[in-house]
């Protein structure tokens, strides 16, 4: 593997989650194999770990509903990003830990309720609407978007349907993977649509939300660009003379 595209790619997957450490710290974990290089005082060395095994876990079994449950068995660290139960398909019915409910807006007024039972029927409606599909990035993102909706896992269900959807689209084997806007800004916008997605109630309003999320995202070409990009030493900014003051704060559960 590249590991400048690789980290540039765990830190896009991280941030759907507040992954903290920068592609430059992360391209240092995967050349030295330690989690040392990540920032220490986060859930960065989980989530910078339970990644990789996901990865390694669907490419040993191929996408299909065992490789997106294999992808999320992996998130086993002790860590409040995990799930309790890894691997476990919800079932509210008789799980407490499974009745979940996504905070779609900051004052956490909307909420999105998935579906109270999750079989593997509904992870092969998705596997089988993309092998019979054109197989383009299109049809790879319409993974995310379907994985993420659904809600499958008690926790970690963006960062699974990330993943994936690379397996899906071949990129574990080229690179090139599917990342999140580059741009914070964008990115935050994507993540905005995404939840969009969330509340869709039928067809052509998610469809709605899925072209603006499509609209957000770098072109192939950029991505591809962007993500072998050398990664040049950071410079830290002396904060001892500069007031910050963040404007975006509130972040979506996954």
């Amino acid at each position: 593997m590249d590991n400048t595209s690789l980290a540039r790619f765990i830190t896009s997957l991280g941030s759907l989650n507040g992954y903290g450490s920068t592609v430059l710290q992360t391209k240092k974990a995967l050349d030295a194999k330690s989690t040392e290089p990540l920032t220490q005082n986060s859930e960065d060395p989980v989530i910078f770990s339970d990644a990789l095994k996901g990865i390694e876990a669907i490419k040993e079994v191929g996408f299909s509903s065992e490789g997106i449950i294999a992808i999320n068995k992996q998130f086993d660290s002790l860590s409040i990003e995990q799930p309790n139960w890894p691997g476990h398909l919800r079932n509210a019915m008789y799980n407490e830990d499974d009745r979940i409910a996504i905070i779609v807006d900051e004052k956490s007024q909307l909420k999105y309720f998935p579906k109270e039972v999750i079989t593997r029927n509904d992870l092969d409606e998705i596997v089988n609407q993309y092998r019979h599909s054109a197989q383009e990035e299109f049809d790879a993102w319409t993974v995310f978007a379907k994985l993420s909706k659904l809600q499958a896992f008690q926790d970690g269900n963006k960062r699974t349907a990330l993943i994936a959807a690379n397996s899906a689209y071949g990129t574990f084997e080229s690179g090139n993977y599917l990342v999140l806007p580059f741009n914070d800004l964008d990115r935050a916008e994507f993540t905005i649509n995404l939840m969009r997605y969330y509340i869709a109630n039928d067809e052509a309003s998610e469809q709605s939300a899925f072209n603006k999320m499509m609209n957000t995202l770098p072109s192939t070409e950029e991505r591809i660009r962007e993500l072998h990009k050398p990664i040049k030493e950071e410079t830290l900014t002396d904060a001892k003379t500069i007031r910050l003051k963040p404007q975006i704060r509130s972040k979506h559960n996954d």
